[in-house]
């Protein structure tokens, strides 16, 4: 299986059998141009959606499907190109949900790992929903703050789920100026340095990192 980190929260996995998965992508130039990563282009065979605001759920023909046309869209458990879905809904804020609305945190399986994709994730993971995203090996962790948990929030969350590698996004960088906390200021709450390989794309068979891993990888577009 092959990672790729497009910008903002949106990750595409490759199986070694083709198929490919994008979740939650972004709408470039959203809120005024200040949403400035490219378009995300390749063409997908299912695409997951933690929840419906324009830096989540954009999706066009930039996106099309192998056969031609949209793929299918999973904002809820649900099956899809041979694949198996589970969402744990969530609140986007602190507040139950009102002030941002819910979010869908995405699980599934490929090429034998478990991936799960905390999308706007805006409050602590009770009991329960650790229970129901399971054993985690592929963890896509929002840490920019604002409008999800942010980078003192890291810790819980890595505790609790422990996965074999977490994979941050939804924070500032050159090409996103939101307000959110830089990936700089995860750093001084890991208990170890992250993996810094300087590329947009991991793939699983350079072989799985030790459990517990950050994986800090550019953005591609």
């Amino acid at each position: 299986m092959e990672i790729c980190f497009h910008g903002h929260a949106c990750v595409s996995l490759r199986a070694a059998d083709g198929r490919v998965v994008v979740m939650d992508p972004y709408r470039p130039g959203a809120f005024d141009g200040r949403l400035a990563h490219g378009a995300v282009k390749l063409a997908a065979d299912v695409v997951t959606v933690s929840h419906h605001h324009v830096d989540h759920a954009h999706v066009t023909a930039d996106l099309s499907a192998p056969g031609g046309g949209l793929p299918p869209v999973v904002d809820r458990s649900g099956d899809a190109a041979g694949l198996s879905f589970a969402a744990r809904f969530t609140y986007h804020d602190r507040f139950h949900g009102t002030r941002m609305g819910m979010n869908a945190m995405i699980a599934f399986e490929l090429d034998g790992l478990r991936v799960v994709h905390l999308g706007d994730l805006g409050c602590p993971l009770t009991p329960d929903d650790v229970a129901a995203l399971g054993a985690v090996d592929v963890l896509v962790l929002p840490v920019g703050g604002v409008y999800t948990l942010g980078p003192g929030d890291a810790p819980a969350l890595l505790e609790a789920l422990r996965p074999r590698v977490a994979l941050p996004v939804h924070y500032d960088n050159a090409r996103c100026h939101l307000g959110m906390a830089p990936i700089e200021a995860l750093l001084p709450h890991l208990a170890a340095a992250p993996l810094r390989p300087g590329r947009s794309r991991w793939h699983s068979g350079q072989g799985l990192p030790d459990p517990g891993s950050v994986l800090i990888l550019e953005p591609a577009c």
